[in-house]
């Protein structure tokens, strides 16, 4: 048999063809991206079915796994404050009794996942425009809650849910779409924008820290269409934030405008700063000319109803639940019985509800967390970098006022994520069998000087 096919062979006949190696067969593979689109792009999809509480939690499961599966990851030094405050919200779990308590609890423990992804630099403008049609989706909702108003619908996930899960006002929060929420705080009824979220203030607060992601996102698009889309969305995006009378919102976001002012004052960037405070002087223009102008005034001069009242009462209620349990808190927050319509003890702010909840040392945990985060990111490279370095700091002055569950701690993590690979820089590594040729096979992440760029390797067993 050999020797016929070396004849058919040497005659110029093809032999019978080779077995493909399906080990070498290349799979399709879902880009490292995916839980990005899934949790952001595809946000009003989970949001119009009731289940866009749920997807964080869902997503993590596999996350973890590819984690655990790659068994060594890099993680910053200031991971380890974090890891330290989930900790001890795990210990302040065991509190917890009922299986409702038990879901709501472990359903915030699922923030951390969304922290260690992908470090590639090559991925850096993926995950920034996946955060910037987040908030253009955002800021369309804003004019749908306009146009709506408080109009709602049942989500067919809310028509599974049992009795007993369907009572819970944390759950019911969780799944039944708001449009909008319309006030009268000035003698007429006003529509504050609340979709895709529950609240207008988690409406606001999210606004607050994508808005420096998108400024962040037009400068790194460079000159061409998506730029002035960016720039157009940010001009329209003025209308839906005057219409939230987020009061949080923007302070929050003028401090974070402030700061990023000084840090260019203080680098020399003159050209830089001249056209921030242009574009801040244009804004002022356009909100004295207009009748836009007018509901800010009137935001900031009203006391919002019983607004004020209200979250003063809740928070001198959360320290003093606080005191009475400083180390390891309540476990989540309680209902007030015996005092009106007040809301449960330990909401109103994110600062409240970690104290009331966790205690004292998870609180300075998680304080510390951030403020590390702002510390080591601070040398970020590029305005863009600036930007998505500010997002931290645009969103701690919300904790008195606004929470940042379900969405927005998701925001603050994956664009400090982004600041982190700011202050890293691409380093040329020979092509493997051509020693000595400087040519870039792969991007090896260097730190550029300093601390940010300290990290820690985890290996995983």
């Amino acid at each position: 048999m050999s020797s016929l096919l070396a004849d058919r062979s040497r005659a110029g006949v093809p032999g019978p063809l080779p077995r493909p190696d399906l080990s070498t067969v290349a799979r399709p593979r879902l880009p490292v991206t995916w839980p990005l689109v899934v949790l952001f792009v595809a946000f009003p999809v989970w949001w119009a079915l009731g289940v866009s509480a749920f997807t964080w939690i869902i997503v993590a499961i596999p996350v973890l796994a590819s984690l655990i599966w790659r068994r060594r990851g890099r993680v910053p030094v200031a991971f380890i404050l974090w890891l330290a405050f989930t900790s001890w919200v795990l210990l302040s779990g065991m509190q917890l009794h009922s299986g409702t308590r038990i879901l709501t609890f472990s359903y915030r423990l699922a923030l951390v996942y969304t922290y260690n992804l992908p470090r590639s630099r090559s991925l850096d403008t993926k995950i920034l425009r996946i955060l910037t049609v987040f908030w253009m989706i955002v800021v369309a909702g804003g004019y749908l809650g306009i146009l709506v108003g408080s109009h709602t619908f049942t989500p067919p996930f809310e028509k599974l849910l049992p009795h007993g899960l369907q009572s819970q006002p944390f759950v019911r929060e969780l799944v039944q779409p708001v449009f909008a929420e319309v006030r009268t705080f000035f003698g007429f009824p006003i529509a504050r924008p609340a979709a895709p979220f529950a609240y207008s203030n988690y409406w606001g607060g999210n606004v607050a820290v994508l808005t420096p992601v998108a400024i962040a996102a037009a400068i790194a698009a460079g000159r061409g269409t998506r730029r002035k889309l960016i720039v157009c969305v940010l001009i329209a995006s003025i209308v839906p934030m005057v219409f939230s009378l987020n009061r949080g919102m923007f302070l929050s976001l003028s401090f974070g405008i402030l700061y990023v002012a000084l840090r260019l004052a203080l680098r020399g960037r003159l050209a830089s700063l001249v056209s921030l405070l242009g574009v801040v002087a244009l804004v002022i223009v356009i909100l004295v000319t207009t009748p836009l102008g007018h509901l800010i005034a009137a935001s900031f001069a009203s006391t919002h109803g019983h607004s004020n009242t209200t979250r003063l009462s809740a928070s001198q209620l959360a320290l003093a639940g606080a005191r009475q349990s400083p180390i390891f808190g309540h476990g989540e927050p309680t209902p007030v019985t015996g005092r009106g319509n007040l809301p449960p003890i330990g909401t109103q702010g994110q600062l409240w509800m970690v104290l009331y909840s966790n205690g004292v040392p998870a609180t300075i945990f998680f304080l510390g967390f951030f403020a590390a985060v702002l510390w080591q990111t601070r040398r970020a490279r590029g305005m863009a970098g600036l930007w998505l370095h500010t997002v931290p700091l645009v969103a701690l002055p919300q904790i008195v006022v606004y929470g940042w569950l379900p969405v927005e701690l998701q925001v603050v993590m994956v664009a400090a994520a982004l600041a982190y690979r700011y202050c890293w820089r691409t380093v040329a590594r020979p092509e493997p069998g051509a020693p000595g040729r400087d040519r870039v096979a792969d991007a090896i992440p260097r730190p550029v000087g300093g601390e940010p760029g300290h990290a820690l390797r985890a290996g995983l067993p």
